[in-house]
């Protein structure tokens, strides 16, 4: 006879959702506890208001130091290194390993025939030499006659698409940044000897990556679990049925949802009547309970789109709009720059959305509000300053 699908209702899911990302009020109490339970934090460059990746420690612990994840980066054994786990991330180093079935990925890649790698062997070779005789190393810090700037690759020089080859098959690791730019250094200047000689199965890796994605999601379709670690979701059809058949993962319905969830065993008797959530904070625009856009909208009603790439006249919530979460809802998109030459924290526009009950926007208003001053405060900005652009006056 077969075991009935559980049905998980839409407020259900939201609450599991927001619980499984740290949402649900002092959860976590470290950058390091919040990196853990996410698996990789995402680096992003674009510094108008402030960088992605110290944004998601902000929402969930307040007021925090940025040192705390800095000094995490640092060392001769550091530890948090980059690799690319959910774009460009910060992971734990003994977590590196069960990357290695990408990083033979893009070794098969280079070693086809004619392969950047192949043409320029004596670069690497000679990088290999520099960063050895001279300790971990920026691109920067090559003198070479071809790290210069070119016209492809974002711009990047011969050297620095040499030194980014050999990060993503491993062969580097990143180790840190200086003035954002990426700290190339070799194994063995990084690593303890019991990380480099860690070794697992490809699939056995996948399932892993899996299940953490599952656990980070709560409850999700196969695309939202597959995204935390940057699979598509026909890389791992096979890895999440072998986390069906050893009950990591429970097929489930959510009543709205047009496509087939899955629920983490932890969440399998979650007391959601028991679940208060209390936050109020911006989000960055990749932070696991949105970067999934799709998703966003299923828990939320929330159609989200970063307007970075979109030509200004186009654009309608601003450049550098962030999701604002107040209690249990996506509730408005509001764009932020950190004014450090006025020591101003700028509200370029505030949106909320036009579906919330409009008895409601005035105590969302005030609430939003005491939090800017919360967000001023820890950009080490002397006041807010609103535009007054947008149906939301915070």
């Amino acid at each position: 006879m077969k075991t009935p699908t559980l049905v998980i209702s839409q407020q259900e899911a939201k609450l599991i959702a927001l619980d499984a990302v740290g949402l649900v009020g002092n959860q976590d109490q470290t950058v390091l506890d919040v990196i853990d339970r996410f698996g990789t934090l995402q680096i992003d460059s674009v510094n108008v208001f402030e960088r992605a990746h110290y944004m998601p420690l902000f929402s969930r612990l307040g007021s925090y130091d940025k040192n705390d994840l800095d000094s995490l980066t640092q060392g001769s054994k550091p530890q948090l290194i980059e690799y690319w786990a959910h774009q460009a991330s910060y992971i734990r180093p003994e977590n590196l390993y069960l990357y290695q079935w990408r990083m033979q990925y893009y070794r098969d890649r280079a070693a086809r025939a004619k392969s950047f790698d192949k043409e320029n062997s004596k670069l690497i070779k000679w990088i290999f030499e520099e960063i050895r005789t001279n300790g971990p190393m920026t691109s920067a810090q090559f003198e070479h006659e071809d790290n210069y700037r070119q016209g492809s690759w974002w711009g990047w020089s011969t050297v620095k698409r040499a030194l980014e080859s050999q990060f993503r098959q491993g062969h580097l690791i990143g180790s840190g940044r200086a003035n954002f730019s990426r700290i190339y250094s070799l194994p063995e200047q990084s690593l303890s000897t019991k990380h480099r000689n860690k070794t697992i199965d490809p699939y056995e890796a996948r399932v892993k990556l899996l299940a953490h994605g599952a656990k980070l999601m709560g409850v999700g379709t196969i695309k939202d679990i597959a995204n935390v670690f940057f699979h598509t979701p026909t890389e791992v059809k096979a890895e999440l049925q072998t986390l069906i058949e050893k009950k990591i993962v429970y097929p489930v319905q959510v009543q709205g949802w047009d496509k087939p969830a899955y629920l983490h065993k932890d969440y399998l008797n979650f007391e959601t009547k028991n679940t208060k959530p209390n936050l109020v904070t911006v989000l960055s625009p990749f932070d696991p309970l949105t970067w999934e856009r799709d998703r966003a909208k299923r828990l939320f009603n929330f159609d989200y789109k970063i307007e970075i790439y979109v030509p200004e006249p186009k654009r309608i919530y601003g450049y550098y709009s962030l999701p604002t979460l107040y209690k249990d809802q996506l509730i408005a998109r509001i764009d932020l720059k950190s004014d450090r030459q006025n020591k101003a924290l700028l509200v370029q526009s505030a949106w909320h959305e036009t579906h919330l009950p409009k008895a409601n926007i005035p105590t969302y208003a005030k609430a939003i509000t005491k939090h800017l001053k919360d967000v001023q405060k820890w950009q080490g900005l002397e006041r807010v300053e609103s535009k007054g652009v947008g149906n939301f006056e915070v």
